[in-house]
């Protein structure tokens, strides 16, 4: 039923991701924030079919996110705060830190103020831990994990930040060659 309530809010809207995003936001901040997470990941699958972006939607079929028998992973949210409240203890494997190490190079390229970058490798460490458990590595999984990560923030400004990381970073945990163009509003699309 979230889409029903969503569509009044993309019926006259121009058909791309910025302008979608805007109305999700506008739908989210009359929503119950225990709801976000279980919305977010239909949300996202109802963009390729809003955009006819058939391609995703055959991505989404390979993935089997249509499938009857889905695995629903979703992290614990006592566990978030947890791991939250410890990240520096957590150290991340060599392959973990590969597309971490990559982001701020290109964070650090593009001028951000070191208090910026640290916060960011901050949530993408969250990120990249939560992935750890996840029972499969797939870009569903990345959501999810987004998803939580959303959920442990209450202010509008840190909720908008923490996807905004996490749209960034998707692209240098898929190790897109695209992802150090973090100007480009087509690349976190997916995330």
């Amino acid at each position: 039923m979230i889409i029903l309530k969503l569509i009044p809010l993309i019926e006259n809207i121009h058909c791309d991701g910025n302008a979608f995003r805007v109305a999700v936001d506008t739908l989210f901040q009359s929503l119950d924030k225990s709801l976000w997470f279980s919305y977010l990941s239909v949300i996202r699958e109802f963009f390729s079919f809003w955009i006819d972006d058939i391609k995703a939607i055959v991505a989404m079929n390979q993935d089997n996110a249509f499938g009857a028998n889905l695995v629903k992973w979703k992290p614990v949210e006592t566990e978030l705060k947890e791991l939250w409240n410890s990240l520096d203890a957590h150290t991340l494997t060599k392959l973990e830190m590969q597309p971490l190490d990559e982001y701020e190079k290109v964070l650090r390229g593009n001028g951000v103020e070191d208090f910026v970058v640290n916060a960011c490798k901050k949530l993408v460490k969250l990120l990249l831990l939560l992935l750890r458990n996840a029972p499969h590595k797939q870009p569903v999984a990345y959501r999810h994990a987004l998803d939580a990560n959303l959920t442990l923030f209450s202010s509008n400004e840190a909720y908008k930040v923490t996807l905004k990381v996490g749209r960034e970073f998707y692209y240098f945990w898929k190790s897109d060659v695209h992802a150090t163009d973090l100007n480009n509003p087509e690349l976190a699309i997916a995330a």
